[in-house]
């Protein structure tokens, strides 16, 4: 029999112990007084999208996310790369990206950047298309999808919170069976990282967010990979999935950014190699993204022309109460999109032809506050 030393006994509780904190989210236990989900949603209810998003990088990196959500599940695939046979394993959260306690959380949206700035916060990766049908595969729980209503709101808070509820709802009711910390797929769309990220592009959408997935009770996923939305854009069914960075193939230590990034061994986890598997960079964490503007701006809509729906972007450098009316070509007013107080920040409209009976023409939109006001021209094709 060998013998056994103590020094081998330490180097394996060390090993053990690196391997269980590789497989756990590198956050600050969560505070006895953190807010609940619902106490977080009133807290971001009306904020813009910098605000917001900067108001939820703060209360997950302070440790307020559920308990379930922290220890990560195994996800294990293989492939045969030149007669060779490949098993990888890599690390992902249970559940969509959330804040708030078991009892009481919230799934929370958000752009690509604010997910990019996460995952490097937490020395992790978003997934790729091939990792979304990977990661659906392994789930035990596998829920229906709940799409909502297609219409301005669906960038909203309101809006994010209905959907969260709804999908916790259908948890709940197989916690018995599966209990929080289980892996659960179908509830969401991804945000992933694609060669979508920086080619295919679509006019007008230099900086897009690539999304995938929101898989079906039968296996087919509902968004295939889709590139048509700028990077400041979330709405309700968007979800954010962290893989831990370091994962292992064959039993060796593998970097998944230096994986999707080989000539060769790209294929176990994407379609093509993925030059720059991230949005942005790999390292910015406090990123200029988050400063409030300096100026008031408005944005040309996109896609202009359109059709059914187009996206304007504004921001403002200061608090200001603002509307955002349409207009025919002979300054007919057509219809008030916005009409009320809004934050310091960059704000997202989703305006839909439909829900103002815009038929096919050239109309204009105009935001006024106390001390701005520009108009600009948009398209619809019907």
């Amino acid at each position: 029999m060998k013998k056994i030393t103590l020094q081998k006994v330490i180097g394996s509780l060390f090993a053990l112990t690196m391997l269980m904190q590789a497989q756990q989210l590198n956050l600050p236990k969560r505070a006895d007084d953190a807010l609940s989900g619902s106490a977080f949603v009133q807290k971001i209810y009306s904020l813009s999208v910098t605000a917001r998003e900067n108001t939820i990088f703060t209360e997950i990196m302070s440790g307020n996310v559920p308990n379930f959500l922290r220890n990560l599940v195994t996800i294990s695939t293989s492939s045969t790369i030149g007669g060779k046979n490949y098993t990888l394993q890599y690390y992902v959260i249970p559940d969509y990206m959330c804040v708030g306690s078991d009892s009481d959380y919230f799934l929370c949206p958000m752009t690509p950047l604010l997910a990019q700035k996460l995952a490097n916060a937490l020395q992790c990766t978003l997934p790729t298309w091939k990792m979304v049908d990977q990661i659906y595969s392994a789930a035990p729980v596998k829920l229906a999808p709940q799409p909502m209503a297609y219409d301005d709101s669906m960038v909203t808070v309101p809006r994010f919170k209905q959907h969260s509820d709804q999908v916790r709802a259908s948890r709940n009711k197989v916690l018995a069976q599966y209990p929080l910390g289980s892996l659960v797929g179908g509830t969401k769309k991804d945000v992933i990282i694609d060669k979508k990220i920086y080619s295919w592009l679509k006019k007008n959408v230099p900086n897009p967010v690539v999304i995938y997935g929101w898989h079906q009770l039968n296996g087919t996923p509902i968004q295939s990979t889709y590139n048509g939305h700028i990077e400041t854009y979330a709405d309700y069914s968007h979800g954010i999935r962290l893989v831990l960075r370091e994962g292992k193939i064959n039993g060796a230590d593998i970097s998944l950014i230096d994986l999707v990034q080989d000539p060769t061994y790209y294929k176990i986890l994407a379609d093509t190699i993925l030059v720059k598997p991230y949005y942005h960079s790999l390292t910015e964490v406090n990123s200029s993204e988050t400063m409030l503007p300096k100026n008031f701006e408005l944005k040309q809509n996109y896609p202009n022309p359109f059709n059914p729906q187009t996206t304007i972007e504004y921001s403002l450098n200061e608090q200001s109460f603002i509307t955002l009316k349409l207009f025919d070509t002979i300054g007919r007013e057509v219809a008030t999109v916005l009409q009320q107080e809004k934050s310091a920040g960059k704000h997202v409209v989703q305006l839909s032809a439909g829900n103002y009976h815009l038929s096919t023409g050239i109309y204009f939109y105009r935001l006024s506050g106390p001390s701005f006001s520009e108009t600009k021209k948009m398209i619809v094709l019907q």
